[in-house]
């Protein structure tokens, strides 16, 4: 067996060995266990800076040695090691007095050895789920037998997981890989991702009766008008209504986030769109309180319309949906800080324009006014405001109301 080259020298008293991070034998156990290797890369990178930062004071690169065999191979140290091969400077190494451990015929006693010198490495979901499911093949392959609760239960408590956790992982892994370097960057919580592989968060879609439908013919220009100067004036005239508190007028409404701002808005086009086409002849209903209503049911001609309003956000404004998806028509407004200034527009929309948000309990889906826009320039009505496209980027206009 050849043995591994080394220089002594000593930094600031003190007699240390050091050899070429190249020339030592990385195990190919701990690849096999640490296996994020954008997770990796990024430590290695950050320690190889502290190494340059060290070197440059006259320090040993490595405050910690590389833990080695005679012949080079690493029994502590990967991280060390390819952080030296980064930064172009030869390593602090010591001789480990562990006996050599085979990897093939002990892969159970081969695996503690390689994590139990990795204790204070940072772990992703993934990697710990692999190193857990990789201890239980190696006891079955070193013991003949599955490993016992008592061990299992310690090595999940050391890799601060669940069982729970550790199943959800290895189901993403068999159905939906691409979704682990979500998990492991932060972007999706495991239970979201779960339920996404599993099929438990899919998109419930609502297809629409008559997506040919001309709905021009009843949602003329003269109902947007009515429809939409009679919630202009309710709107500024709640907006207006103030209680007098030890003397001082108190405005509530202009307190109203956002969000209820929008809701009041919605639910006033909802019930003065449906009045306004009840006097034109329509058999319509605005929705009533339950979940599965549209905003304006068109009964005659068992159809319907969403109602959507935002505040306005510029290139960014879009509206928000839940869940699930109804495909139909829409009507879709926003508005000013003031809201004297609007945009509407009236179009069609399907399952294609909408985009996933957030994830458990908080997921839902928005409308991005470039969606609109791109999918549905042809075909959509803007009653207020305008809408085209300037330099790549989609601009929303608005128009003042009186």
């Amino acid at each position: 067996m050849a043995k591994l080259k080394y220089t002594e020298k000593k930094v600031n008293g003190v007699l240390r060995k050091f050899a070429d991070p190249n020339k030592l034998i990385p195990r190919k156990l701990n690849r096999d266990i640490y296996t994020n290797e954008e997770e990796e890369k990024r430590t290695q990178n950050s320690v190889a800076k502290s190494y340059k930062d060290r070197v440059e004071q006259g320090l040993v690169p490595n405050e910690q040695p590389v833990m080695v065999w005679p012949d080079g191979l690493i029994d502590a140290g990967h991280t060390r090691r390819a952080s030296g091969i980064i930064a172009g400077t030869d390593i602090w190494i010591e001789f480990t007095d562990k006996p050599r451990i085979d990897d093939k015929k002990t892969p159970y006693s081969a695996l503690l050895s390689v994590t139990s010198s990795n204790e204070y490495r940072k772990m992703t979901h993934s990697v710990k789920c692999n190193e857990y499911d990789m201890a239980e093949k190696a006891y079955m392959g070193e013991y003949d037998m599955a490993r016992p609760v008592n061990l299992r239960d310690e090595h999940i408590q050391k890799l601060g997981t669940t069982k729970g956790t550790l199943d959800k992982i290895r189901e993403i892994k068999n159905k939906m890989p691409n979704l682990l370097p979500k998990i492991d960057s932060g972007e999706m919580a495991v239970k979201s991702a779960w339920e996404e592989a599993t099929g438990r968060n899919q998109t419930k879609v609502f297809r629409s009766n008559n997506l040919d439908r001309d709905w021009g013919l009843i949602y003329t220009d003269d109902i947007f008008n009515r429809a939409f100067q009679r919630v202009y004036n309710i709107i500024h005239s709640t907006l207006g209504q103030f209680s007098n508190i030890d003397g001082e007028d108190y405005f509530p409404f202009r307190d109203f986030t956002d969000g209820a701002i929008s809701t009041i808005i919605s639910h006033l086009i909802e019930m003065i769109g449906s009045e306004v086409l009840k006097s034109e002849g329509h058999d319509v209903k605005p929705a009533s309180g339950h979940p599965t209503d549209p905003d304006i049911h068109h009964i005659d001609i068992d159809d319907k319309v969403e109602v959507k309003v935002t505040k306005y956000d510029g290139t960014q404004t879009n509206w928000k949906g839940g869940k699930s998806i109804r495909e139909g028509q829409y009507i879709l407004a926003t508005y000013d800080q003031e809201v004297n200034r609007w945009a509407v527009i009236f179009t069609q929309l399907l399952e294609k324009d909408w985009k996933k948000s957030g994830s458990g309990i908080m997921s839902g889906h928005t409308l991005p006014i470039k969606n609109v826009f791109n999918n549905h320039k042809d075909t959509m009505k803007v009653i207020y405001g305008d809408v085209y496209e300037n330099n790549g980027k989609i601009i929303l206009q608005l128009e003042k109301l009186k």
